[in-house]
């Protein structure tokens, strides 16, 4: 199953359950609208470029935690040296 697939299947059950305000619900409708596209498929787009974006960031933060302790680890064996 891939994930497109899984998404949908959690996607049917998430919105079985997940409120949405009405003006954000309009909002969706008329920027789906626009785009030639179903509110939907608009939401669905949406939220997965949002998981995107957070994994890509919630990489880059322990990228940087890993340089960092490296970085540290460095400091200290050079200061050994001294």
């Amino acid at each position: 199953m891939g994930l497109q697939s899984l998404f949908g299947l959690w996607y049917d059950v998430f919105m079985t359950t997940l409120a949405i305000p009405e003006k954000v619900k309009k909002e969706m409708k008329q920027v789906s609208s626009s785009l030639g596209v179903s509110t939907n498929d608009f939401a669905l787009n949406a939220i997965l470029y949002y998981m995107k974006r957070i994994k890509d960031r919630l990489d880059l933060k322990s990228e940087m935690n890993s340089w960092e302790i490296a970085g540290i680890e460095d400091l200290t064996k050079f200061e050994k040296t001294i």
